[in-house]
């Protein structure tokens, strides 16, 4: 009866064999009915407390003798060797005394099984421990340090886990990027090198095109891949390409919800809007990979997320083109797959040039700043910049 009927039903999926066993025996037992059995086994207790004084009483002539001897037998052999073998075996214990206690509940089931069914109404039927998300999360919390060191929850496990409890608690508005850091093209945008450059640098495969008197009303997505065999010397606008429909959801939308719709497969990004009437009013947006670091609890990294990092040291006025540092003796460039390490000292600052190689060479990348090296050495010696020979 102390066994819990959700712990036995874990037991008997993924216990060990003789476990397994056991637990399939005691919940055979307890799907007749926990009421039937409490009372069947409450009624054969109080019998035998009941009778034991009359029996001892005939065999010791009555008196003190027989109330000390039944208090003492009941105390010991009904109460302390019991519970102490129980508290270390019970489910052993228990699918031993399976078959007695089914003979003894259908032996009394004319008195035990209406008072049973009685209970049944007034109580209700107890169907085991069932956890709450916060008790759950708790719980797993716990396992990071209980039990044996191998059997233990690691640090990730258990952020995983919390993640996944947790995500039909957090809104879409709580994991969202908000509009104003989001990289956009205005649709009237020219792709031109510069542009193109950027795109190349950010390292996105999806880019939102705004409306261009309004940069929170999204159009659609342009498609990394579609500027593949672009040449920027057309300087087509971005409204002449194909744009693929953005998908729009509640900023109220629960993060399981928009897993849920990017496990279809169809969308990669979505548009966060505060309002049902005109959805593709953004407020910031949604990708795959933001409810994929929700759900594990930890942000994932990439060569772009490095990249970034090293943006923000390097760029020296916002929204400008930044160049590449030049060596003495190489090009270095701030891709991380593309980069090449030069002797410290030998780093030649451009910022005094910048604007005289911007000017005439565009957004120059390692392998184009590599084939206009001589050119680039002469913008230098003209703009007078210090560099070793």
């Amino acid at each position: 009866m102390t066994q819990d009927e959700v712990y036995l039903q874990v037991l008997a999926a993924s216990g060990e064999r003789s476990d397994q066993k056991n637990a399939r025996k005691v919940l055979s037992l307890l799907k007749q009915g926990k009421h039937w059995i409490l009372v069947a086994l409450l009624l054969g207790n109080t019998m035998t407390n009941e009778a034991l004084p009359v029996v001892l009483d005939d065999m010791l002539g009555g008196g003190l003798g027989a109330v000390v001897g039944s208090t003492v037998l009941i105390v010991i052999f009904g109460e302390i060797i019991p519970q102490s073998i129980c508290a270390r075996h019970a489910l052993r214990v228990g699918a031993w005394m399976v078959s007695c206690v089914e003979i003894f509940m259908y032996i009394i089931s004319p008195v035990a099984w209406p008072i049973a069914k009685l209970l049944d109404l007034l109580v209700g039927r107890n169907h085991g421990t069932i956890y709450k998300r916060s008790e759950l999360m708790a719980l797993f919390s716990f396992h990071k340090t209980l039990g044996k060191p191998d059997e233990r929850l690691n640090f990730d496990e258990v952020m995983i886990v919390h993640g996944a409890l947790g995500m039909r608690d957090r809104s879409a508005a709580c994991i969202m990027t908000p509009i104003a850091d989001v990289f956009s093209l205005s649709a009237d945008a020219v792709l031109d090198e510069y542009t193109m450059e950027r795109i190349h640098l950010k390292g996105y495969s999806r880019i939102p095109v705004h409306a261009p008197d309004n940069r929170r009303r999204i159009v659609g997505l342009l498609l990394v891949t579609n500027l593949v065999r672009y040449n920027p010397k057309s300087c087509k606008r971005v409204r002449d390409f194909t744009l693929d429909p953005a998908r729009a959801v509640h900023s109220s939308t629960n993060c399981l919800s928009i897993l849920k719709m990017f496990r279809q497969g169809v969308y990669h990004m979505v548009l966060v809007s505060d309002s049902r009437r005109n959805p593709h009013q953004a407020i910031g947006i949604l990708t795959r990979e933001d409810a994929v670091e929700e759900l594990i609890g930890e942000e994932i990294l990439d060569e772009y997320d490095d990249l970034k990092k090293n943006e923000q040291r390097v760029t020296r006025q916002r929204n400008r083109f930044p160049l590449p540092n030049v060596s003495s003796r190489k090009i270095i460039a701030r891709r991380p797959s593309y980069a090449i390490s030069a002797p410290q000292g030998e780093l030649i600052n451009l910022e005094p040039v910048e604007t005289a190689i911007f000017q005439k060479f565009g957004a120059v990348d390692l392998f184009s700043a590599a084939n206009q090296w001589s050119s680039i050495q002469h913008v230098i010696s003209i703009s007078e910049v210090p560099a070793e020979s």
